[in-house]
């Protein structure tokens, strides 16, 4: 996610899936953290919080796999990026401990936390996020030293113990969401490796992608009905089919990343400057000291539970949240990173040669 605006010119379409994406996450945040309860899981309020809700783990998704099929083909440890990445962490981490000790939303704990945010996970996606660029060199090298017919068999077999039986039989395997990233990366590396042979038309598979998104709304709407009238403890499972490993959740990531990544590719200077900034949305949106300013506070979200406009409010926010936090991060890039640049670019340089010079050995 963290890419600096000076990034050679990549593919717009996947640029627009990543900025797809966050928007999906920041959506899902509204539903999660907005403090929505309902009563009565049919009216029109309910229904549209569930569906907001319903994005944040195919973005999340979405991200590891974009991530995996580029990283594909990488054959050294992209230090300069690892070390852009932690800046920018390092760098919000310590603008939210400032404002968590100014607003108290912070203990002196958390503050001592935020200061240190990778190790004591602050950020649960970034820890994992930083964790798996730090790897990513050896699961590649994992992936180009078996052939494509292994790689295929370990994808299927993975697949079917963490995806297709959790899905259909409620059949978890002790599938851990962070064992469940590294599945997903290293899918995308497959999909690196086999999107030549695949011959299905570009806008096929993203109405496929669509239709399976679709079946897991519907999902939603056919359980929330037999709940609400005939079986009210089966509302519980009204989440099922659009869980981080669902099966459904997973075809349509696959699908679309498939079908976008066969599309003529495209080149948009202000869309990649805009996904540029996704990481520093992530950041300053989900962290603990803004969480409990950002929804109930500044945005007023408990005010619209019952509200006629709520979706008005909810897309208006989540609109207003994603562009402020992508003009702040750019004013980073502009100032603090241009800065760290010109300061510690040429380490940096050096410190990437010596690494890869050190494991080309």
């Amino acid at each position: 996610m963290a890419e600096n605006i000076k990034v050679k010119q990549r593919n717009t379409n996947i640029e627009w899936l990543r900025i797809g994406a966050m928007l999906l996450i920041v959506l899902n945040h509204y539903a999660l953290l907005g403090g929505f309860r309902y009563l009565d899981p049919l009216s029109f309020n309910a229904i549209l919080i569930q569906f907001l809700h319903s994005g944040g783990k195919f973005g999340v998704n979405l991200f590891i796999l974009i991530s995996g099929y580029f990283s594909y083909k990488s054959e050294k440890v992209n230090v300069r990026h690892i070390s852009k990445f932690l800046l920018e962490v390092t760098f919000y981490s310590i603008i939210f401990a400032i404002v968590g000790f100014s607003f108290h939303t912070l203990s002196l704990k958390g503050i001592v936390k935020m200061l240190v945010p990778i190790p004591f996970v602050q950020w649960p996606f970034v820890t994992f996020y930083f964790m798996l660029m730090c790897m990513s060199f050896w699961f590649n090298k994992m992936m180009h030293n078996i052939t494509e017919r292994q790689h295929r068999i370990l994808m299927i077999g993975v697949g079917l113990i963490w995806c297709v039986c959790p899905t259909f039989l409620k059949a978890d395997f002790g599938v851990d969401v962070y064992g469940w990233y590294v599945f997903v990366f290293l899918l995308g590396g497959y999909l690196r490796r086999v999107i030549d042979d695949i011959k299905v038309p570009a806008r096929k598979l993203i109405v496929f992608a669509s239709i399976s998104y679709g079946i897991i709304l519907l999902s939603e709407l056919v359980i929330d009905y037999i709940g609400a009238h005939y079986l009210w403890s089966l509302l519980k499972y009204a989440e099922h089919f659009r869980k981080i490993n669902s099966f459904f959740v997973m075809a349509s990531v696959v699908t679309l990343v498939a079908g976008v990544v066969k599309l003529t590719p495209k080149y948009n200077r202000f869309v990649q400057m805009v996904s540029s900034t996704t990481l520093g949305i992530f950041l300053i949106h989900d962290n603990k000291a803004m969480i409990p300013l950002l929804w109930r506070k500044l945005l007023h979200t408990t005010d619209y539970v019952t509200s006629k406009v709520l979706i008005l409010h909810a897309i208006g926010s989540c609109i207003l949240v994603f562009v402020a936090c992508a003009l702040i991060d750019l004013i980073r890039q502009k100032t603090v990173g241009r800065l760290e640049d010109k300061l510690l670019g040429s380490r940096i340089e050096w410190l990437d040669e010596k690494v890869n010079d050190y494991l080309a050995k």
